[in-house]
């Protein structure tokens, strides 16, 4: 069983998608540059054509990354709702949210957090808005992987 610490979560919710940064800045350069020859070579058609395709390349290329892009503010989201309740948690029980873990990215009903020694399951209301923590125990110990970085 894995746990994620508080300092991971909060780490991979911020990162970018650094290929779709790299593929946008690309085409973009190759727009600019055959833009360029374009212009200084009005005669040679070959510049305007690729300046069409090299276009319609980043605009494909946004459309087909922008369903990914969706997926990833879903993504933030929940890790964001599961930050907020791991704030509550080291609130209430006075403990460091550098020794909060939790099993779940997202809010799951019965997930459980690793807050020092001690693990709860966590049990929510039906729209997410309150939870009720109970103290869980492990069958194996010897199983928790805590996943700090």
């Amino acid at each position: 069983m894995s746990f994620y610490s508080y300092q991971y979560l909060v780490k991979h919710n911020n990162e970018p998608n650094f290929l779709f940064i790299i593929g946008i800045l690309v085409l973009a350069a190759a727009i600019f540059v055959t833009s360029y020859l374009y212009f200084k070579n009005r005669s040679d058609n070959k510049y305007r054509d690729l300046l069409i395709i090299f276009g319609l390349g980043i605009f494909l290329f946004i459309g087909i990354n922008y369903n990914n892009y969706e997926q990833q503010l879903d993504i933030n989201n929940k890790t964001n709702q599961t930050l907020s309740l791991m704030q509550s948690v080291a609130k209430d029980k006075k403990v460091s949210k550098n020794k909060l873990y939790s099993n779940s990215s997202s809010l799951t009903e019965g997930m459980l957090i690793k807050a020092g020694k001690d693990i709860y399951r966590v049990s929510f209301d039906n729209n997410l808005s309150s939870y009720t923590l109970s103290k869980a125990n492990i069958i194996s110990s010897q199983k928790i992987q805590l996943i700090k970085k």
